[in-house]
């Protein structure tokens, strides 16, 4: 569903993988031979300037509209979203009235999730597959909240960090050594926006996303797992960038009375998907 995008610098960024030596060596498996490098002293500027956004993102307070295919339906609903870097997250989702349908919350360490008109909590470890539990698509809570704020789901390193420049429109295939994750990047090569990327877990694909960025605001976000099944479109409503935000809002206490309590840790949680 997502289409390449012409004019872009494929930034290929790998977490835990080292540039050996002054050469240029970077561990990947690309689909085609001979595909031109950017001199090491301009991709460096160039992944500078990229750090350099990417520091002046560290909150959001937002409210977003989403339209969620999923399973051959679509479904439109409405969030607030309060995230901090490195993995705090806070998801409502707005139902009809205004009435508070569902709440998601982590710390990075622990997620949770309340179904207030079921009474319904559940709660387990901040893994990608918890997420998919309650929201429906598989992406850890630390790469939902920079992918929220426009920036890519890893950091950039510079020292682990290649940039090519694709005469066409190609895609490659990465390798890392130390760590499950990798991504690609495309950049604009006019302004280095963020154009799409895609996230790795070893060698499988997990994640596409791309942004349609209104300037260096954001504006819309799409989300794709790679079998086509989950495409999550956020719209940005209104958003407030880098407020503070107190700590107690990334954790939901156990509602008492009669609630149905869930380990997602079982993996026999309810898909509660985006309620």
């Amino acid at each position: 569903m997502i289409r390449p995008l012409r004019l872009c610098v494929l930034v290929a960024v790998l977490a835990g993988t080292w540039l050996g030596g002054c050469g240029y060596f970077l561990d990947l498996v690309p689909e085609e031979k001979g595909l031109p490098l950017v001199s090491r002293p301009v991709a460096e500027e160039m992944l500078r300037t990229l750090k350099e956004r990417e520091a002046k993102a560290t909150s959001l307070r937002a409210v977003l509209d989403l339209t969620v295919w999923h399973g051959g339906r679509r479904q439109y609903l409405q969030q607030v979203a309060v995230v901090e870097r490195p993995a705090l997250i806070r998801l409502e989702t707005i139902g009809w009235a205004g009435l508070t349908t569902l709440v998601v919350a982590s710390d990075g360490h622990r997620l949770q999730a309340h179904v207030p008109l079921e009474n319904t909590f559940v709660a387990g470890r901040a893994t990608a597959e918890n997420v998919a539990a309650v929201a429906g698509i598989r992406v850890a809570p630390s790469h939902l909240v920079r992918l929220l704020l426009g920036l890519p789901p890893l950091p950039i390193e510079i020292d682990k960090s290649a940039m090519f420049r694709p005469e066409n429109e190609y895609a490659y295939l990465l390798r890392e050594r130390e760590s499950s994750y990798t991504q690609r990047l495309w950049v604009s090569a006019d302004d280095l926006t963020l154009l799409r990327g895609e996230l790795y877990d070893w060698r499988s694909l997990r994640l596409r996303f791309r942004y349609s960025p209104e300037g260096y605001g954001l504006f819309s976000l799409l989300l794709e797992e790679p079998s086509g099944r989950v495409v999550i479109e956020v719209s940005y409503r209104s958003y407030e960038l880098n407020p503070e935000l107190p700590s107690d809002l990334f954790t939901l206490p156990q509602p008492s009375g009669r609630a149905r309590v869930v380990d997602l840790d079982t993996g026999q949680a309810p898909s509660l998907r985006l309620q």
